[in-house]
């Protein structure tokens, strides 16, 4: 019965780690589709401005209530990456075995 619950234990870490891993990927589809549809018009504003219009578009289509395509994890790692703190974007890390 432990090796079971062990097993379990195991097979349910893989899966919080699948959906942390789904949620970087579906942010970084984000913003690389934002890029292939808006780049020139991102290039030509200030990172501030770039910054607000992105995470604009991203409360519109990943906001839990009224967004297109609702999902409150993704939203999180957007409003994290596009936040005012940063100079430059960054690439979205992937998260590292423990």
């Amino acid at each position: 019965m432990s090796a079971h619950c062990e097993l379990n234990g195991a097979l349910d870490a893989l899966q919080d780690k699948l959906k942390s891993l789904n949620d970087l990927v579906r942010a970084n589809q984000f913003m690389v589709e934002a890029m292939a549809r808006q780049g020139r018009e991102l290039r030509g504003m200030s990172s501030s401005r770039t910054k607000d219009m992105l995470r604009s578009q991203a409360r519109a289509r990943f906001h839990p209530e009224t967004g297109t395509a609702p999902d409150a994890a993704v939203l999180a790692i957007l409003e994290e990456v596009l936040g005012h703190q940063q100079e430059c974007a960054e690439i979205i890390p992937f998260p590292v075995r423990a």
